[in-house]
């Protein structure tokens, strides 16, 4: 069996995983009605978040008939909008998830080019996480095209690979922020909003972000 070699830079079966997240966490809408929860979404990004779980199995033993407060509620991320770009699909599915249950507003996806300039066109986002790695473009490569189609926006490079040179490549190519995938979600949704605020600071630590927030 012939393997892409973009899968190269992704965990051992993580894509696996995610295919199986994906699958469970749609059974798990269809059956409770209530959104995926943090714990969930820490599980695709490798972290094993205990206090969440204990919230979500609070959650579950709870009647159906009591309201629940939604993050969305008590979140202080609301009205930052963001488009993702990533040429995975269910990575894109679950990053959403994770944006929105912190409470910010996807406004776009892409998962090649010309998606990608369109989406931050159409979505003029505050935010914008870009994958290095695409079929048809270099995620370097595209930065200087998605500063043209919305130059107003702040450019976070989403990817598994950590190397200086990466690191560097990116922030040259405009960056203010770096994520190494397998940070939890809830360490990359404070990272956001440090970027988004962080004024006309051209770099936000830590870069790269590849460890959790207390």
């Amino acid at each position: 069996m012939h393997h892409n070699a973009r899968k190269v830079e992704s965990v051992p079966l993580n894509s696996l995983w995610l295919k199986k997240s994906v699958v469970q966490s749609r059974i798990s809408r269809e059956h409770t009605g209530r959104k995926v929860t943090t714990m969930g979404l820490g599980k695709i990004f490798g972290k094993h978040d205990h206090q969440a779980e204990a919230e979500a199995e609070a959650e579950a033993e709870a009647p159906a008939s009591d309201p629940v407060a939604t993050p969305e509620s008590t979140s202080t991320s609301n009205g930052i909008k963001v488009v993702i770009i990533d040429d995975d699909p269910d990575a894109r599915d679950f990053m959403r998830m994770g944006l929105e249950v912190g409470g910010f507003e996807v406004v776009g996806e892409g998962g090649d080019g010309p998606s990608a300039v369109q989406a931050v066109t159409e979505g003029e986002p505050d935010l914008v996480l870009v994958d290095l790695h695409m079929p048809d473009i270099g995620g370097l490569e595209l930065l200087p095209q998605l500063r043209e189609a919305h130059w107003a926006c702040r450019f976070v490079v989403v990817s598994a690979i950590g190397a200086t040179r990466m690191i560097e490549a990116a922030m040259d190519a405009g960056a203010v922020g770096f994520i190494e995938k397998g940070v939890s979600p809830r360490s990359i949704n404070i990272h956001l909003e440090k970027v988004a605020h962080a004024g006309a600071v051209k770099v936000v630590r830590p870069y790269p972000l590849n460890s959790e927030y207390p």
